[in-house]
């Protein structure tokens, strides 16, 4: 493993973003977001298709694949990308007018080139990047419910720090690709439901999960 490699290569890939949105916020027709768990070797990806603005549910899946990286912070998109773009794949096949929503940073990463960067390269889907924990950038916390504090890369505006809920510490937002930070911010705020995490994430969070206690017995047979 040559991770000085694997910096060349985000950086190639990030210059392939584009902040620009290519779904309108008013032809958007669904959202979907993905998430994963681990358990020994294996890799659990998960991924929820929801209408917008209603956010009910209509399609989910998951994908059960080995692991085949180690966790290196800023490097989650060599562990993780390929069985997440996998499930995305497999849930969004046909689907048009979706934004994706990935637990995982977007452009608020040193090198530009998050997760969420990642899947949306690999599947031509617009996507956020959201962590509970600021990667990068340079942010004022917001403190008072639905405040959002923009994260600067320099002058620029890479992503916003979002308070989502009262007894809960902020989001920290930023496009994947193919979206504005601004619009980032703005579906995930219409994608909030009183919980910390918006609604895709949040149920493929608990469906990765879910599918990882049920199937814990196969993994070890």
């Amino acid at each position: 493993m040559n991770l000085k490699e694997l910096e060349e290569f985000q950086l190639k890939l990030s210059k392939k973003v584009v902040l620009e949105d290519r779904i309108k916020i008013e032809d958007l027709k669904f959202v979907a977001g993905v998430d994963q768990a681990f358990i020994g070797n294996k890799v659990i990806s998960a991924c929820v298709l929801l209408s917008f603005p209603e956010l009910e549910v209509v399609k989910e899946g998951v994908e059960i694949e080995n692991v085949e990286f180690p966790y290196i912070p800023t490097f989650l998109m060599f562990r993780e990308g390929k069985p997440a773009v996998n499930v995305v794949k497999k849930v969004l096949k046909d689907v048009d007018n979706v934004v994706l929503l990935v637990d995982g940073s977007g452009i608020a990463h040193p090198r530009k080139c998050g997760l969420a960067t990642y899947i949306a390269i690999e599947t031509g889907i617009p996507s956020i990047g959201i962590t509970k924990r600021r990667l990068y950038g340079r942010v004022e916390e917001p403190r008072d419910v639905m405040e959002a504090k923009p994260i600067y890369d320099n002058s620029e505006i890479i992503g916003y720090a979002l308070k989502p809920c009262k007894n809960c510490n902020p989001i920290y937002i930023s496009p994947g690709n193919y979206v504005k930070p601004e619009t980032a911010l703005k579906i995930v705020k219409s994608c909030l439901r009183g919980y910390k995490l918006p609604e895709p994430i949040r149920l493929a969070h608990n469906l990765a999960n879910k599918s990882k206690n049920r199937k814990l017995s196969e993994f070890f047979q």
